[in-house]
């Protein structure tokens, strides 16, 4: 009886994470998605292919390893497809992030960067991290209006900061304001005020202002490419070295698209619309989209590859085989590094590591 008592607990358990972790994020909804008329290809084809794949360009489409994907979990994401099962999704990764996984770190929870109440920020970093060392800013999704840097009970998003700083870089994972109630510019906004703390405090926990990176996931993507976009538009000089884009949203056009962030009236898109900024800056950028991403992400990363590519602005764009919306940042900190390795290699190569 006592064995399957704490069989028992232990599932309980498991339940009450995969329950934590589907809280941080929700599906875009239905009416959300904007089609391009562009054809769409596959990676190191000239061939049209059907919609929902990805583009070819100068700027030649990476694959992330397939076989980096554990293949139980390989299997059971296949079968999920783009359905966003986020409980299904949850529990493939959780039973990886066990016991105090901030052991060997120094957390600091729930630091103020603004007035907000959702302007708070957790900085993570190893115990014996070297000083001087880059820094890398998390940006959680959730459709504008939802997500957390954090949840009691759930690995999520803290796997990002424990993966960050376990590569000896200081972890900033950041809350923001929702939607509606906050709508564009507040991400500008509040992305600029985080920018501006670590600018004037982050020496103290080790990091180092002058290399500052930025990797937004689904929401998280679309508020670093308005912030990156709107200092380019406003001829302002660039205070980060690079940023990573994970399944993102990028471009506004003559349909509603996150309404409750951008406004339904499109004619405002024009100023709203992050690519005439994004196609003006020097900012290393790194795009990713998932091999199950849902059709809409796949165009937007198609839209932001080629706008990239005709103005003749480098960018490193990444197909993450295998990988779906949500499972592609419940890896990171895994056995599963798909998608963190290439994305190390893009902040160690940018920040002058290697």
């Amino acid at each position: 009886m006592k064995t399957q008592g704490n069989l028992v607990k232990a599932v309980l358990g498991l339940t009450i994470a995969v329950l934590a972790a589907c809280s941080q994020e929700t599906p875009p909804p239905a009416e959300t998605t904007q089609r391009s008329a562009e054809p769409l290809f596959v990676p190191g084809s000239a061939v049209p292919a059907a919609p929902g794949t990805v583009t070819e360009s100068i700027n030649p489409v990476a694959l992330s390893n397939r076989e980096a994907i554990p293949p139980e979990i390989a299997t059971t994401l296949r079968e999920i497809g783009s359905g966003n099962n986020l409980p299904a999704t949850a529990a493939l990764y959780t039973p990886q992030f066990t016991g105090d996984i901030f052991a060997n770190m120094t957390m600091n929870r729930d630091l103020k960067y603004g007035e907000a109440e959702r302007n708070v920020m957790d900085v993570v970093t190893a115990k014996d991290m070297p000083a001087n060392r880059p820094v890398v800013i998390f940006v959680h999704g959730g459709g504008f209006g939802g997500g957390n840097k954090s949840a009691p009970n759930s690995a999520f998003y803290d796997n990002m900061s424990y993966w960050i700083a376990s590569q000896n870089l200081v972890a900033v994972n950041i809350n923001y304001r929702y939607a509606p109630d906050s709508q564009w510019p507040s991400g500008i906004e509040d992305l600029s005020a985080v920018v501006s703390w670590i600018k004037q405090n982050i020496a103290t926990y080790g990091g180092d202002p002058n290399r500052i990176f930025f990797w937004g996931k689904s929401t998280g993507a679309s508020h670093v490419a308005d912030y990156i976009a709107d200092r380019a538009k406003k001829g302002l000089s660039e205070e980060i070295s690079g940023a990573i884009f994970t399944s993102g949203s990028y471009a506004l056009g003559d349909a509603p698209l996150w309404a409750n962030y951008y406004g339904d009236d499109v004619s405002l898109y024009p100023d709203r619309n992050a690519m005439p900024g994004l196609i003006k800056t020097n900012t290393p950028i790194m795009a990713t989209v998932a091999e199950f991403d849902g059709d809409q992400y796949k165009e937007q990363f198609n839209i932001l590859v080629k706008a990239m590519t005709d103005a003749e602005k480098p960018i490193e764009p990444m197909y993450l085989l295998g990988h779906s919306h949500m499972s592609e940042t419940y890896a990171v900190g895994s056995s599963d590094d798909s998608l963190s390795g290439p994305v190390l290699d893009f902040i160690l190569r940018k920040s002058g590591e290697k």
